[in-house]
């Protein structure tokens, strides 16, 4: 807890030195643009912090002043088609959110018209207009049951969740109902409400774009062929004949692929896929494996800034798959 406490001192001396916009001034000099990519998963009220992907609207809203106050905010279209652009420092982002929940509608959405910042949602289709939990919710809401820390209970279930995004559907049933317990099933929890197509239509007119996230939000890599093409073309064609225009981007389930699953990707029609892993992206970077950094799970502008900043200098990374 101690070197919890201390590393966030270090990001807000980071921050309000100044150190953060030396670094981004650094990743401005090149002949090309450099292209950032922000990822969200929920925007809860301003009082709570739902879940251990959210992050509250007042904590967002001032993500998204830092972003319209240091970089060009745009479309992934937009974005990916400046990274070809010549003699230009510029850096440029756009901001994302995976799997469709409504609170993206509810607390995101009105943020972004406020600002007039574009973004990107990308919807596991099968959950739309419904209600529905998510096992890496679950997850959370156990280990949430038996202690208030939430400090200590957001790492340890993202290392449970780490474990279980690479099982079965079965295998991860199985765990989870053994974590609960023989006495956790008094407990209800709360179903997630989901965006329906009625708000995803509201936002499209306003602005935001959306792309696919599969059916089910399933590990690709642990589908055959004919399975995982199922998830990848019936998303795409769901979203393109209630939206009325083509699905060009797609985002994988738990950041997770390979070279089979890449192909499949391209194979379905999709110009743009994007992972989990971190970095900005430049010219060179692969279409199909487009690098992000995560904004959902920090709670201030100061380690966002920080976060960003020194991810701006870092070399191209990429995965070996």
């Amino acid at each position: 807890m101690k070197r919890h406490k201390l590393k966030d001192a270090v990001k807000d001396i980071f921050y309000f030195m100044g150190l953060s916009d030396l670094l981004l001034s650094f990743s401005r000099h090149g002949k090309y643009p450099k292209f950032l990519v922000l990822t969200y998963h929920r925007v809860c009220p301003h009082y709570e912090k739902d879940g251990y992907l959210g992050v509250p609207e007042d904590v967002f809203e001032q993500h998204m002043k830092f972003m319209r106050n240091n970089f060009k905010v745009v479309s992934m279209t937009d974005g990916l088609n400046a990274l070809n652009s010549v003699n230009s420092g510029e850096i440029y982002a756009a901001i994302n959110f995976d799997d469709g929940y409504m609170d993206n509608y509810l607390h995101a959405f009105p943020v972004l018209k406020k600002y007039k910042i574009p973004a990107t949602v990308y919807l596991a289709t099968d959950f739309i207009g419904g209600e529905h939990i998510f096992w890496w919710d679950r997850v959370y809401e156990i280990i949430s049951s038996r202690s208030k820390d939430a400090e200590k209970n957001i790492p340890i279930t993202e290392s449970i969740n780490s474990l279980l995004r690479t099982k079965s559907q079965g295998d991860i049933k199985k765990m989870i109902q053994d974590l609960e317990g023989p006495c956790f099933p008094d407990k209800r929890l709360r179903p997630v409400e989901m965006l329906g197509w009625k708000e995803i239509r509201e936002m499209r007119s306003c602005g935001v774009d959306f792309g696919a996230h599969t059916k089910t939000h399933s590990n690709l890599c642990m589908l055959d062929d004919a399975r995982a093409l199922e998830e990848l073309q019936g998303s795409k064609k769901q979203i393109e004949d209630a939206i009325g225009e083509e699905v060009t981007g797609f985002t994988y389930p738990f950041g997770i692929l390979d070279q089979r699953v890449k192909g499949l990707v391209q194979s379905s029609g999709f110009k743009y896929a994007r992972s989990t892993i971190k970095g900005f992206n430049d010219k060179d970077v692969d279409r199909f494996c487009l690098n992000s950094i995560g904004g959902g799970s920090l709670l201030k502008t100061s380690f966002l800034a920080a976060r960003i900043s020194v991810d701006s200098l870092r070399r191209r990374r990429t995965v070996d798959i």
